[in-house]
């Protein structure tokens, strides 16, 4: 049986900033993820600088044809409830509206579904091959309490090991740190919002979990301004997300992030005063992680569908978690 692995490789400033962080993350959050699923194994390197809340860079994309992709899915399957729907709804064939290109996967999805060549990045951003030494499946970039501080007086960050309660006015670090871990297993999509919305996967291109953006049962949808797109591992019959909606506005937020607010994880905005992890949001991560290609220990309660029914190579793939900010 696999055994999932994440571990973080933290750079000098994040015990800096924070005493005691590296070993929580090794050890707390960590194992949110490897009680959870049977192979996600990703080694990620975290450090803390000039960002939003958090961004992640993968360092290059991956890009496999669909049939490569969905074969290898069927073939890693638990066939669990997610993993069942999700298997019996992807189309034999690549459907028309992904424009015949190939699925964009992160290398740590490679791992998991068992995909061999896929390309890690150093902690400079060097491409290399993942399972050498100082190769990684991400980086995540923490914002420094500093520039927080600069952008947005008086908000702050909380940090869980230090035993004390968290203030009204304070982003819960390992929130933002699952966040972006959930990006570099492969939550992501590969359409960008800076201004208008666009491929961003060397030209027609979709990520794994584009495959599983619905408007409704039976419609998907993967470039679209209109709101309401949720994931779904049921051809649309469900929103396997908790309820919650995808993104889709050209604002700058990434197209993957809910547009719920302080309800998930995977929100794209930011929540002061509260902390959030995969294991007790809804199961949106986790069931999107499931359908993608991360087994799960143990079988979930999945909802019926009408409990929720309607509701790379060499190029650079960062996802930023951009978290609008009020005072």
């Amino acid at each position: 049986m696999a055994s999932a692995s994440i571990a973080y490789t933290c750079d000098g400033t994040i015990d800096a900033t924070q005493a005691g962080t590296c070993a929580y993350l090794n050890g707390t959050v960590a194992n949110l993820y490897n009680s959870t699923f049977s192979n996600a194994d990703a080694s990620i390197y975290i450090q803390m600088g000039i960002t939003g809340l958090g961004s992640s860079t993968t360092g290059f994309l991956n890009l496999e044809p669909y049939s490569t992709y969905t074969t290898a899915l069927a073939g890693t399957a638990s066939h669990d409830a997610v993993d069942t729907a999700a298997a019996a709804n992807l189309s034999g064939t690549e459907p028309a509206i992904y424009s015949g290109g190939d699925i964009e996967l992160t290398s740590a999805l490679c791992t998991a579904v068992g995909i061999a060549g896929c390309t890690g990045t150093t902690s400079g951003g060097v491409a290399c091959t993942i399972g050498t030494s100082g190769c990684y499946n991400g980086i995540i970039t923490i914002t420094t309490p500093a520039n927080l501080t600069s952008e947005q007086p008086g908000q702050s960050l909380y940090w869980d090991q230090t035993g004390l309660p968290q203030t009204s006015d304070s982003y819960d670090f390992y929130s933002v740190v699952e966040h972006e871990t959930d990006e570099v297993l492969g939550t992501s999509s590969c359409i960008g919002t800076p201004t208008a919305l666009s491929d961003n996967c060397s030209g027609t291109n979709a990520s794994a979990v584009d495959l599983f953006r619905y408007q409704g049962p039976g419609s998907l949808v993967f470039i679209s301004t209109t709101p309401g797109a949720y994931f779904s591992y049921d051809g649309g019959a469900t929103n396997g997300a908790d309820g919650a909606a995808y993104n889709t506005l050209a604002n700058g937020d990434d197209y993957a992030d809910f547009a719920t607010n302080c309800a998930h994880v995977q929100d794209a905005t930011g929540c002061l005063g509260s902390a959030l992890n995969i294991t007790s949001d809804g199961n949106s991560e986790i069931n999107i992680l499931d359908a993608i290609g991360y087994n799960l220990n143990t079988v979930p309660n999945v909802p019926e569908p009408a409990t929720w029914l309607l509701f790379g190579t060499g190029l650079a793939a960062i996802a930023a978690y951009r978290r609008k900010r009020s005072a």
